[in-house]
C-alpha cells in the first residue's frame, strides 16, 4: 500500500488533501504540532481518516515518522505576516530548519518525493502579470524569504542527494472546511462569518484590490497529480486560478448567496495593522509603505505551465467555489 506523510496535517490543505487520499485507500500519517493545526480538521463528515501524530517538525524523531513512506507532502509552516516579522527568529527556525529536517528525514528514508507547498508571496516584489514560475523572485518580507529559502533547499537536496521534489506556488487558497470561526479568518471566511451573524463587515481600502483565488479541490487535484507524474519531477508550478477577483465581487458574490441585504464598512488600509501594534514597536518598525502595500497588492498567477505540463486546469469557478463555502458554514453556523 502506498503510504503518504502530510506535514501540517490537521490544516486547512493538509486536512482536506489526507482525506481525498484516505479515500483512495493509501496510508496517511497527518504530522502536526497543533500550533495551528486544528482537531476539528481531523474529522470529516463525522469520520476521521489517516493517522495523526502529534509532532514538531523539527523534531528528531521525524525521520521514524517517514519510515516505509513513499511520498511526502511539506505544508507545515508559520504563515502570518504579524507572527513572522514580530518573532522573526521563530518563523524561520520553523520554517526554514523545519524543511531542512523533513528533507533530510525523507533523503534517509529513501522517499520517492517530497511535494513542497511554497507561496505566490514570493511573487510580492514582482510587478509583470500573470505572474510566471520563470519570474525573478526576491522577496522582502519574513514568510515569503522562508519560503524562498526552503524552495533553495528542495533544489539542494535534489543536486547533493538526488532527493526527487516538486515545488507548488499556492495562490489564495479557499473552500468549504477553512475555518471561518476563528477570531481572525481570511477574507472569504471572515465576510460569511459576519454575515451568519447579521453584522456589518469591515473591510479594509476601497474595495477594488483583486486577487486570485484557488479552490482547495483543485488544489488536492493538482497535489494527486505531481505525487507520481513524472514530468513534475524538480519543477516549480503556480497553482492558481489565472483570474483575479476584487473584495467587492467576492462580497457581492457571498451577499446574494446568504440573501443578506447589509452593506459592509470600508475604511483606510493604514488601519488594517491596528490590531497588530507589535508591528510598530521598536526604533525600526517594519515601513508603512509596505503595510499598505500589503493591504492593497494586486495578484494574478499564470497556470499555463501547469496546463502544458502535467495537463491541469482548475475546475471550479469563483462563484460556485463561495457558493460552496456559504452552503458550508451555513450548515455548521456560528
Amino acid at each position: 500500500m502506498t503510504s503518504i506523510a502530510i506535514t501540517g496535517g490537521a490544516g486547512f490543505v493538509g486536512s482536506q488533501l489526507g482525506y481525498a487520499f484516505h479515500n483512495l485507500g493509501y496510508q496517511v500519517k497527518l504530522i502536526d504540532n497543533m500550533s495551528y493545526g486544528k482537531l476539528d480538521n481531523l474529522l470529516i463528515d463525522g469520520k476521521t481518516f489517516g493517522e495523526f501524530i502529534g509532532m514538531d517538525i523539527r523534531s528528531p524523531n521525524l525521520v521514524n515518522v517517514f519510515k516505509d513512506v513513499d511520498y511526502v507532502f511539506h505544508f507545515a509552516a508559520i504563515a502570518p505576516l504579524p507572527e513572522c516579522q514580530t518573532f522573526p527568529y521563530g518563523a524561520i527556525d520553523n520554517n526554514v530548519s523545519g524543511t531542512a529536517n523533513v528533507l533530510e528525514a525523507a533523503r534517509l528514508n529513501g522517499v520517492k518525493k517530497v511535494i513542497f507547498a511554497s507561496t505566490s508571496a514570493i511573487y510580492e516584489n514582482n510587478s509583470k502579470f500573470p505572474l510566471e514560475e520563470s519570474d525573478e523572485t526576491k522577496p522582502s518580507l519574513i514568510y515569503a524569504t522562508t519560503k524562498k529559502q526552503s524552495e533553495q533547499l528542495c533544489e539542494s537536496f535534489n543536486k547533493c542527494y538526488g532527493l526527487d521534489y516538486t515545488i507548488l506556488r499556492f495562490f489564495n487558497v479557499y473552500g468549504p472546511h477553512q475555518d471561518f470561526r476563528r477570531k481572525q479568518p481570511p477574507l472569504i471566511g471572515y465576510i460569511i462569518k459576519q454575515l451568519l451573524l447579521d453584522e456589518k463587515p469591515i473591510l479594509h481600502s476601497d474595495g477594488e484590490q483583486k486577487r486570485d483565488y484557488i479552490y482547495i479541490d483543485d488544489v488536492v487535484s493538482i497535489c494527486k497529480e505531481v505525487m507520481t507524474d513524472p514530468k513534475s519531477s524538480r519543477e516549480v508550478f503556480n497553482v492558481a486560478s489565472g483570474n483575479a477577483y476584487s473584495v467587492k465581487e467576492i462580497y457581492e458574490i457571498i451577499a446574494r448567496r446568504m440573501d443578506k441585504s447589509i452593506h459592509p464598512v470600508y475604511r483606510s488600509s493604514s488601519l488594517f495593522w491596528d490590531k497588530y501594534p507589535n508591528l510598530k514597536e521598536g526604533k525600526l518598525p517594519l515601513k508603512e509603505e509596505i503595510l499598505e502595500k500589503e493591504v492593497n497588492k494586486f495578484s494574478l498567477g499564470s497556470n499555463q505551465k501547469a496546463k502544458e505540463i502535467l495537463g491541469w486546469a482548475p475546475l471550479i469557478s469563483l462563484e460556485e467555489g463561495l457558493n460552496r463555502s456559504v452552503d458550508y458554514a451555513v450548515t455548521l453556523g456560528v
